[in-house]
């Protein structure tokens, strides 16, 4: 190499260090963690208000549309990982990715069908799935009565990247939302309750550069 290569490579190597010109993946922490949500479907809250929901259930003759399931549940990755390196490392994730759904429902009790529930994820104060940057994570399929069932969901694949963005924060909102309609002949009022728990399988990848 003749001495005027040498004094460029030397400039180069120089200018890049200064600049901070490098690929700073090397540098990059990963963590595999799961966040379990629990869902509790109560029939108590979709009875409709003008209904009186404390009489035996009869078969009913006409289709009756109940109250929509709808409720937040407030969400700590930290508290439910029990990861407490994850607090340290608020402010420098690069990604979360969620790398799969599973869900399980049990203990179901429920005198009447759920249908396909969607789940929302949006800012910790969020109460509403149609609410200010909540959006849709997934859909649990239907379920019988009185059934349990599990498997795994995928995510909305559209809402990738602002699921990602509410995940970064480490605290938010779980929405879970369905109409619920009993149809003709069937039993009314609904009675009974059923848990959902939620397993978000999450890939958490966080770079303490970004701290400085």
């Amino acid at each position: 190499m003749t001495r005027k290569a040498l004094i460029f490579l030397a400039v180069l190597v120089a200018f890049s260090l200064a600049c901070a010109w490098f690929d700073d993946d090397v540098t990059n922490v990963t963590y595999q963690e799961s966040v379990e949500v629990q869902f509790l479907i109560d029939a108590e809250l979709l009875c409709p208000p003008a209904e009186d929901c404390t009489v035996p259930p009869t078969p009913t003759n006409q289709e009756v549309a109940l109250t929509p399931i709808e409720f937040d549940v407030k969400v700590d990755i930290v508290e439910a990982t029990g990861n407490e390196d994850l607090a340290g490392a608020a402010g420098q994730f690069r990604s979360i990715e969620i790398t799969s759904i599973d869900y399980h429902y049990t203990q179901n009790t429920l005198n009447l069908d759920l249908p396909p529930l969607k789940i929302y994820v949006g800012p910790l104060n969020a109460t509403k799935h149609n609410g200010t940057g909540v959006v849709e994570l997934t859909t649990i399929p239907a379920v019988q009565a009185g059934k349990s069932d599990r498997g795994t969901a995928p995510a909305v694949a559209a809402n990738v990247e602002a699921i990602s963005e509410h995940f970064k924060t480490l605290k938010f909102a779980a929405i879970p939302y369905a109409a619920v309609v009993i149809p003709e002949g069937q039993p009314f009022p609904p009675i009974g309750a059923a848990n959902l728990k939620l397993t978000l399988n999450l890939k958490l990848v966080a770079n303490p550069a970004d701290a400085l």
